[in-house]
């Protein structure tokens, strides 16, 4: 197993929960740092986690995986750090990849994703296990008691200024709401989302499943369209997932409100206007993906207008 440690007092606890857990379950595991040159402070963090790990007798792996660019950090950054630990595990011939999201984390990301109308998955939010190796093996405990089992046994972690930040949704759901919540509904509210999250994963890989079967059944694979009719046939979660899966194959980028007005479309045999001056029409019974009709030059409008 490979295991993600950032220096942070959640992934500390992973590696040394690792550590002391290797001798009685038989755990072979290695430990791996991705370090994206975004802070000054990172390789200071790196080098506390390579000494963390040699005091344990663990094999640590520094990754270097540079981030450019001012936008999109969040998700460029994470990008980047699951394919650096994939190829490193690939290479190191391990059977997972460890990452150290807690109950707490996927409290938060359920009601981001809540928060902003996040279509489909949104309310499974963290899997416990995910299809490409990757595990989460603290999804059990909050952040409190990752902190606790750090004072606990007094070993430096690393605080990443990022956490505090409010310019980040996370942050101000981790200060401004959740505390707000757990007041008005009582103490556990994290524990109780984060096993309302783990329910909605499991009925979230049935739907899944079924939505890919489905797709093969209403999809014409000789011109990638669907069957309109079919589609409408479907209930609609299964058919706004086949949709969704179909929307994706053909590098649509989806949100929820989009992916509402494109379900729309093809039930009402009409249109709507996808990203990258695209459609989604009906023709001839299909659902299919055209480029948007050419528009009239400014100029060309008004003197059509002026003529008419």
């Amino acid at each position: 197993m490979l295991l993600a440690v950032s220096g942070g007092a959640d992934s500390m606890t992973l590696l040394s929960g690792a550590a002391r857990l290797a001798g009685r379950v038989g755990l072979t595991f290695e430990a791996a740092t991705v370090d994206h040159h975004l802070r000054p402070e990172a390789r200071a963090e790196v080098e506390s986690v390579a000494r963390f790990s040699k005091s344990l007798g663990v094999l640590h792996h520094v990754l270097d995986a540079p981030i450019t660019g001012t936008s999109g950090i969040e998700a460029a950054a994470r990008t980047a750090r699951y394919a650096a630990l994939e190829s490193l595990r690939v290479e190191r011939k391990l059977d997972q990849v460890a990452t150290a999201h807690t109950a707490s984390d996927q409290a938060e990301t359920l009601l981001m994703r809540l928060a902003r109308g996040t279509s489909l998955a949104g309310a499974a939010s963290i899997h416990e296990t995910r299809a490409d190796r990757v595990i989460r093996p603290l999804l059990f405990a909050t952040r409190a008691e990752v902190e606790a089992y750090v004072a606990a046994r007094e070993f430096g972690v690393c605080r990443d200024a990022m956490n505090a930040d409010p310019s980040y949704l996370r942050v101000r759901i981790r200060e401004q709401v959740l505390p707000v919540f757990e007041k008005a509904a009582g103490p556990g509210v994290e524990r109780a989302l984060a096993r309302f999250a783990a329910f909605a994963a499991e009925d979230e890989a049935w739907l899944s499943a079924e939505a890919g079967r489905a797709l093969s059944l209403v999809r014409w694979p000789e011109d990638d369209t669907l069957e309109a009719e079919a589609l409408g046939a479907l209930g609609l979660p299964i058919a706004r997932r086949v949709l969704a899966l179909w929307l994706t194959g053909r590098a649509v980028p989806l949100d929820g409100a989009l992916l509402e007005d494109a379900l729309r479309a093809a039930r009402d045999r009409a249109t709507a206007t996808l990203p990258g001056d695209r459609v989604l029409a009906c023709t001839n019974g299909r659902v299919t993906v055209l480029p948007a009709p050419a528009r009239l030059p400014t100029e060309a409008r008004g003197l059509h207008a002026t003529s008419s």
